[in-house]
């Protein structure tokens, strides 16, 4: 009976995923947006105790996991070293800007409303990756991608994704240890440097006979079955030394990118994750939403929405200013980061998952959760609306 109400739960997860996902494309928003909304319509809120499924168990929800482990390697398997050598000091300070100020910000909005120190990491760590997939496309549409602007914008997100993956294994370190005592926090930084080393060094290092040996094998996918492997033992790796297992993820998929057989694993991790198992994670997250958390911390999501998108235009364009870009070529970065997306659902999930300090209903859990979603989708929208005129201002002032 288990299984019969898992498959249920799978199946309409999944079909209703993609339905809600295609007519989010169709009106040319992102993908995720729809399938964040089928985990709202499947979740225990609406449909899911009428029709007795159970999202949040933990049958489900390990679905979930390997959806964000296999998103995490994805991303990193995407992420171009040589393009990180390439992305200049504009685009460095404008990822550093645009992380440490909406972080701090967040941070400091958690404690004024009285929320303990965790959770207050935890919201900050939330508003600092940015997902440039909206604003990519508007680049692109009027043709201003490999503008100063465009691949300042492109180059900020890559180091930013990095950026947000080390803050991610701060945190969830921290959320482990429990605590912020110095002796605690000098060893997880540690654990941290002895972990990145070892994954790295090793793995950088082993990569090339793994492939050598692929080349040896006759079963079919033999290196992406590997590749999924170093991601998952990677994982358990980092959970032994107190970090998320998808920082592992990660770093793993940061090596195999680094292999002549980069595009191909690109290619088939995208078919098994967007295919099945990465929808069930946003469906995931979906689930989660409480509707009455809005009523009682709707004050803190309208702030911490507020810090999302000043932080991100603040941070982003004074440094750029500084870099000497125009003013109107600054406000255009510092817009087109603003969107967030995957790395700040997957940390609040984490957060979810780990628990935090004084919440034994899960109640700031879930509260979190509805924030980094409601993030998410606003700040996704935001550069539809202003993106498209300052770049066609942008492009006739020839700047």
């Amino acid at each position: 009976m288990a299984e019969v109400m898992l498959f249920l739960e799978l199946g309409l997860a999944l079909l209703l995923a993609k339905l809600c996902g295609e007519l989010f494309e169709r009106m040319g928003q992102p993908a995720v947006i729809g399938e964040i909304l089928a985990g709202v319509i499947l979740g225990g809120e609406v449909l899911g105790g009428y029709l007795g499924i159970d999202l949040l168990g933990e049958p489900f929800k390990a679905f979930a996991d390997v959806g964000v482990m296999i998103l995490l390697f994805l991303s990193g398997v995407e992420v171009e070293f040589a393009e990180l050598k390439k992305t200049g000091k504009l685009a460095s300070a404008v990822a550093l800007g645009g992380v440490l100020l909406p972080f701090i910000g967040g941070y400091a909005v958690m404690i004024w409303f009285g929320y303990g120190y965790m959770e207050a990491l935890l919201v900050g760590a939330t508003l600092t990756a940015t997902s440039v997939g909206v604003t990519a496309r508007i680049l692109m549409d009027v043709g201003a991608l490999n503008t100063r602007a465009g691949t300042s914008i492109l180059g900020a997100a890559v180091i930013d994704d990095v950026l947000g993956i080390i803050i991610l294994a701060i945190i969830s370190g921290i959320a482990m240890v429990g605590d912020i005592e110095v002796e605690s926090l000098l060893l997880l930084a540690v654990k941290i440097a002895i972990f990145f080393i070892i994954t790295l060094f090793l793995g950088l290092r082993l990569i090339g006979r793994v492939a050598d040996f692929e080349n040896r094998m006759v079963s079919a996918k033999a290196f992406l079955a590997l590749s999924l492997a170093l991601g998952f033992i990677f994982g358990v790796f980092a959970e032994k030394m107190q970090i998320a297992a998808i920082t592992g993820a990660f770093v793993a998929g940061l090596i195999v990118g680094e292999t002549p057989y980069k595009k191909m694993i690109s290619e088939d991790v995208k078919v098994i994750g967007y295919g099945f198992f990465i929808p069930l994670f946003f469906v995931f997250a979906g689930a989660w939403i409480d509707f009455s958390s809005f009523a009682s911390a709707g004050a803190v999501i309208i702030a911490a929405l507020i810090v999302a998108i000043l932080g991100k235009i603040i941070g982003c364009g004074i440094p750029a200013l500084a870099m000497r870009s125009s003013p109107l070529e600054s406000l255009i970065i510092g817009v087109g980061m603003v969107p967030r997306m995957e790395i700040g659902l997957i940390v609040a999930a984490i957060g979810v998952n780990l628990g935090m300090a004084g919440d034994p209903a899960g109640i700031v859990a879930k509260e979190t959760l509805s924030l980094a979603v409601v993030v998410s989708i606003v700040t996704g929208l935001f550069p539809l609306f202003f993106m498209k005129k300052l770049l066609e201002r942008y492009l006739e002032e020839g700047t």
